[in-house]
């Protein structure tokens, strides 16, 4: 974020002189790299560096204010964004072999940072609407995570750390939380939130373990903390500030939640 804004306050210093221009950097270390930015609008700004072998960028910026900046590091890495509107930010930093990143931003002063750390990682975020910010991180080998924003002030956190975890989030409304950290092998984490103010938090330390939650409503909150393998927890709330955590430590045990109302409590602690 403040590579973005750094290039923007840049380019509106010079804004006296070239008072319509968007601003565009490339900077190429290496074999076969490819850059494509295009950019259609007032004070648009693309930063891009490239050191390795074959790899990929394409900026496409329609509109006022937007911040690109992607950082390439290694080989075959691969990133596209794509923003319309007013004052979206995005910054994608890759370092390693074949990794893979999509950012998606219609609107006015949504943000989504991406870093890639290792091989074979894939991002995809779309954000529609105002304010909305997605940040992912992914450390390790074959790891994916997907976010979806419609609205407004949403929140979504990915980490990942390991190797093929799988990450969703997908978020409808205002001001919703989704946080989701996988530390191991094969987990994987869904989140739905349609409304307001819903909170979702899933940590899954191990193996194989599953969480998905599915909030509608306002202002519930769900938790599921795993470590062990081949956990599975299902938590369902349909209504207003309805509270469940699921604990699930160790092997192979399952927990299905659904709340259906307003004030209802739920705690699992799961344990062998």
């Amino acid at each position: 974020m403040r590579k973005v804004i750094l290039g923007i306050l840049v380019m509106l210093f010079s804004v006296g002189i070239f008072a319509q221009a968007n601003l565009s950097v490339v900077n190429q270390l290496g074999i076969a790299n490819s850059s494509d930015v295009d950019q259609y609008g007032l004070l648009n700004y693309s930063n891009t560096m490239q050191v390795g072998l074959a790899n990929d960028s394409e900026v496409d910026q329609i509109g006022i204010l937007n911040g690109a900046d992607v950082d390439q590091f290694g080989a075959f890495n691969s990133s596209d964004v794509m923003q319309i509107g007013i004052l979206n930010s995005a910054e994608v930093d890759q370092d390693g072999l074949a990794n893979g990143s999509g950012i998606f931003q219609l609107g006015i002063g949504n943000t989504a940072e991406v870093t890639q750390d290792g091989w074979f990682n894939e991002s995809a975020i779309a954000q529609f609407g105002v304010t909305n910010m997605a940040q992912v991180g992914q450390y390790g080998i074959g790891n994916s995570a997907g976010v979806l924003q419609i609205g407004e002030d949403n929140l979504a956190q990915v980490l990942q750390i390991g190797l093929g975890n799988d990450a969703t989030a997908f978020q409808l409304g205002e001001d919703n939380y989704s946080g989701q950290l996988q530390v191991g092998a094969d987990n994987e984490a869904i989140a739905v939130q349609l409304g307001e103010d819903n909170f979702s938090l899933q940590i899954q330390a191990g193996l194989s373990n599953l969480a998905d939650h599915l909030q509608i409503g306002y202002g519930n909150a769900a938790i599921t903390t795993q470590d062990g393998v081949a956990n599975w927890s299902f938590i369902t709330q349909v209504g207003a500030y309805n509270f469940a955590w699921t604990n699930q430590e160790n092997l192979f045990h399952t927990s299905f939640v659904t709340q259906i109302g307003a004030g209802n409590v739920s705690l699992v602690n799961q344990d062998n």
